[in-house]
């Protein structure tokens, strides 16, 4: 005959496998394809340089954005949300910089929906940076996003986005 506490050992391993068990829908991978478009100067900027050194370098600067995402390259496209954060110029020379970026969505499937970033942008080339996590229809998101530069005037920046996100 059991007594009470090996009893209560194995309701307490019992609960322990049952809440282990996982009970949610598999993980899915989702491809997202969209425009970044960022405004450098007038009174319509979306970007400022909030820390800069001085020194004849770039190096040390520090930029916050508040972007718009858009479906195509055109600045009357579809609008379908907005990207959040900050550029670092974190390297000597110049070629890159680090970003944390909160990418949010309002409108179609992901409206109300985020997904935070982090990493390397090089200055010229393609760059792959991770993403970290989400909020949303993307809860404990991960993959990665490439993005290019597609257009660059004196006071317009327009940046392609492939992202490739792991979620649930």
């Amino acid at each position: 005959m059991p007594t009470q506490a090996t009893l209560c050992y194995l309701l307490f391993i019992a609960t322990v496998i049952s809440a282990s068990t996982p009970t949610s829908p598999t993980e899915k991978l989702t491809h997202l394809h969209f425009y970044f478009h960022e405004v450098d100067s007038g009174p319509n900027s979306t970007v400022v340089t909030s820390a800069t050194l001085h020194h004849n370098t770039t190096f040390g600067d520090i930029n916050l954005f508040d972007n718009t995402l858009r479906v195509g390259p055109q600045p009357d496209s579809t609008l379908i949300g907005g990207a959040q954060g900050m550029g670092v110029h974190a390297a000597l020379d110049g070629s890159q910089g680090l970003t944390a970026i909160n990418f949010f969505f309002t409108a179609g499937e992901y409206n109300g929906s985020s997904l935070a970033t982090l990493g390397v942008i090089k200055k010229s080339g393609p760059s792959d940076r991770n993403i970290i996590g989400g909020t949303g229809k993307f809860r404990f998101a991960r993959g990665y996003m490439l993005s290019k530069l597609v257009n660059s005037t004196a006071t317009t920046i327009v940046v392609e986005f492939d992202m490739y996100i792991m979620h649930f």
